[in-house]
């Protein structure tokens, strides 16, 4: 008999692939901004990282990136433009589908617990019929204002699974948000693999066969 009552699963490389250097190329084909440029902006000024807290809109953030890219936003680059080519780095990770397949079958209830921005997510949300199926709740760091590791995000994600969490199995690509859900008491691990989430979860009496 399984202990576990909920399964939260991070979004970026586990549900989904993801590139973000494809959105740095896609960058640059609309406005002549150089990848590398577009990744210190991104990633090395705080941007995204603003954007994924939710500190700032998406209209910010396109002005903001504009700004510091030192091109006219209202003509050389447009806000619709610039999350679609940031946002259109992701495909689906097809052998974890027979997973979730089973879990819903079986009666799990499952979640998102994932760090992204709100372009992101709308695209992804539009493009990928399993998170429109088979997901609830979507705790999701824009809206929470909060980014995993921190505390916050996970005693959300608790809130609303609304089981005791040890009840709660997680599974992430990034050891610290790992580390961090474990101190929050949530049962939690690694994703290396779908062999590997597989055996983790029949580990702890969830009878799944893939």
């Amino acid at each position: 008999m399984s202990s576990i009552e909920f399964i939260y699963f991070d979004l970026g490389n586990v549900i989904l692939k993801f590139d973000h250097s494809t959105g740095f190329r896609n960058v640059e084909q609309l406005c002549g901004v150089s990848p590398k440029l577009v990744d210190d902006i991104l990633f090395n000024q705080g941007l995204q990282q603003q954007y994924e807290t939710g500190l700032i809109d998406c209209t910010q953030f396109h002005q903001e990136f504009c700004a510091q890219a030192g091109i006219d936003p209202s003509k050389e680059l447009s806000r619709g433009d610039l999350l679609r080519a940031i946002s259109d780095i992701f495909w689906a990770n097809r052998p974890i589908f027979p997973v979730l397949t089973q879990l819903k079958a079986r009666g799990f209830p499952m979640g998102v617990l994932s760090n992204t921005c709100d372009a992101h997510w709308q695209f992804v949300f539009s493009q990928h019929w399993v998170l429109q199926t088979f997901f609830d709740p979507l705790v999701l760091s824009y809206e929470e204002k909060s980014m995993k590791p921190d505390s916050k995000i996970y005693e959300a994600a608790i809130k609303r699974a609304g089981v005791e969490p040890g009840c709660i199995f997680f599974t992430d690509d990034r050891q610290e948000n790992i580390d961090a859900a474990i101190k929050a008491g949530i049962d939690a691990v690694l994703f290396e693999s779908v062999p590997q989430l597989v055996f983790d979860l029949q580990s702890r009496g969830v009878m799944i066969n893939c």
